[in-house]
């Protein structure tokens, strides 16, 4: 029996914006997965998260920014669970054996990921994919040697996913909501707007 391809595109999304929506259909077109699954954190293990926007205002505004691709499912797995999102967890809940699972992240993320809880079962358990954040080429060399340790160390399969850098994050757009109108579709501003978030 096929397995079904299952996508894993997880984060803070505070708020999803278009470099998000751009790297999930760049995803799930390249990988040609059956689901892709959009999972807002909990609390991220990775960074400081310090916001008054809810855990289910920033669902709501994924429901709003990736609803136009195609078999998207945005999912509130990580909230129900609570505490820290730990990646391996959440691979866990969704691992079985009709299932094959591509995890996406960026080359921080990349850079990093054998320091994250329990990698062995991270890369055991998902294809790894990764969508570079910036243009700088100084990192492609890094990036190289990352993937070659995992494949080495872990047995790791790690693909890369060719996609047009839009350099921008969601803690620039909360800095200064001025930009919001170029990098967040028309649905999430007014969302924004309507809802009083990032005043």
């Amino acid at each position: 029996m096929k397995k079904k391809r299952i996508g894993i595109f997880g984060g803070t999304f505070n708020p999803p914006h278009n470099g998000h929506v751009s790297a999930a259909k760049c995803f799930k077109e390249q990988m040609q997965l059956d689901i892709l699954m959009i999972v807002p954190s909990f609390i991220p293990p990775h960074k400081e998260y310090s916001s008054t926007v809810t855990c289910s205002e920033r669902l709501e505004m994924c429901k709003i920014a990736f609803s136009d691709i195609d078999s998207v499912v945005v999912s509130d797995m990580e909230i129900l669970r609570g505490g820290t999102s730990y990646t391996y967890l959440t691979l866990e809940d969704l691992y079985n054996d009709s299932v094959e699972l591509f995890f996406l992240c960026g080359t921080d993320m990349i850079l990093s990921m054998d320091h994250w809880r329990c990698p062995e079962k991270i890369f055991k358990l998902a294809n790894i994919c990764y969508i570079r954040r910036e243009s700088d080429e100084d990192k492609t060399t890094l990036i190289a040697k990352k993937c070659r340790e995992y494949r080495e160390k872990y047995g790791a399969n790690v693909l890369p996913i060719d996609a047009e850098v839009i350099e921008i994050s969601s803690s620039e757009i909360r800095n200064d909501f001025g930009i919001a109108s170029k990098y967040l579709s028309p649905g999430v501003v007014e969302y924004i707007t309507k809802a009083g978030l990032y005043k």
